[in-house]
């Protein structure tokens, strides 16, 4: 119920940071162009973010940011940070972006009854979900009234897992639109990008060794790698650049390492693959095709739910090495296939993943509870 003292509903938000990736883009992205004037929103943060952040954006959608300090470092320390905040905020409703935040707003929620929502934008499978322990799975999924998911296949998972499908929301990750044309001009060095943290599950070896073979028909091809070391997989760097050196593709291959801004290197290339082994719903996805660069994607997670193979871009096995090297070399040599592949894939973005559709999906939901 609104109270008298303030007729607006107020809304916490929970986040396990606020750096630039894809999960905090999107709620960025809704907060920025939600303009409910009905509504506060507060975002707690539970961990910083060592490459940059959304701090600044997020400021100026007049967002009341509260951010755990780091020495509070436990699950029990953090219980009770969060309970003196939400005591003050007295808020309306808790919503977690992130899945190891949901067990927080469900138990708190239920607490001082206050309407939870939950959220899984990931693959239980690629999010770090089954290495919990079994009782945080638990209460990560079974504690929120509601659990927000971007991707049919996730909620299919959740569904397995023994959530209610009345109880699982499917809102569509938005991606901002472009001012783009679609005339294709052929680079004198094709560039093939790739972005993703140095995790195994990117499978960032099958993008080099892609690169291996289109480099023996395009010798003056380049790729990149856009994406920082994760501690939990430091010898992953080092592998990757071992593979490098030993294909010879050093003049070829660079790691770019963190970017704050990515689009930039996505305008400047010819074709986006990503060969991940497990994937939710990807905004670089979703963001090379709305900068008119063609898609060469495994077949995995809620993927194909946006590319029609051949239509709109191509998939294949996460393993199919010949597969994604001759898909590349298929737009590279075959001018229309990649104006048409541009075309289809700025339809999709605009048809499927419009941000106006989504922020009405979170207003309903928002005023719904």
């Amino acid at each position: 119920m609104l109270t008298k003292e303030n007729n607006k509903k107020r809304i916490v938000f929970f986040i396990g940071q606020i750096g630039l990736g894809g999960t905090e883009k999107q709620m960025a992205f809704l907060l920025r162009n939600i303009q409910n004037e009905n509504c506060d929103y507060h975002i707690v943060v539970f961990n910083s973010s060592p490459f940059g952040d959304l701090k600044a954006e997020l400021m100026r959608s007049k967002v009341c940011l509260h951010f755990i300090p780091e020495k509070e470092d436990t699950i029990l320390k953090r219980f009770r940070i969060l309970f003196k905040i939400l005591r003050k905020i007295k808020p309306h409703i808790i919503h977690s972006w992130t899945i190891h935040d949901n067990a927080y707003a469900g138990i708190l929620g239920k607490i001082l009854n206050i309407s939870s929502i939950g959220s899984v934008r990931g693959s239980l499978n690629g999010t770090g979900f089954n290495k919990l322990p079994t009782i945080y799975q638990w209460a990560s999924l079974k504690l929120v009234k509601s659990i927000i998911v971007n991707s049919e296949s996730i909620r299919n998972e959740l569904i397995k897992y023994g959530i209610s499908k009345d109880q699982i929301i499917l809102i569509r990750n938005a991606v901002k639109k472009y001012n783009i044309s679609t005339k294709i001009k052929v680079p004198d060095h094709p560039l093939i990008c790739t972005i993703g943290n140095l995790r195994k599950n990117k499978n960032h070896e099958l993008f080099i060794r892609v690169i291996k073979n289109v480099s023996e028909k395009y010798p003056n091809v380049k790729g990149i790698i856009i994406g920082q070391p994760v501690k939990d997989e430091p010898y992953q760097e080092e592998y990757l650049k071992s593979l490098v050196h030993s294909l010879g593709l050093e003049n070829i291959i660079n790691f770019m390492g963190f970017q704050f801004n990515p689009i930039k290197f996505l305008e400047q290339s010819k074709v986006f693959v990503l060969p991940s082994f497990s994937e939710g719903y990807p905004n670089t996805i979703l963001e090379a095709m709305s900068v008119g660069v063609p898609v060469i994607a495994s077949e995995v997670g809620g993927i194909p739910e946006i590319i029609k193979s051949g239509i709109n871009g191509f998939m294949f096995k996460p393993n199919d090495l010949d597969g994604f090297s001759k898909a590349v070399l298929k737009i590279l040599q075959n001018k229309s296939k990649h104006q048409a592949i541009v075309k289809r894939g700025l339809k999709t973005v605009n048809d499927y993943h419009n941000p106006m559709r989504m922020i009405k999906d979170f207003k309903k939901i928002y005023e719904q509870r």
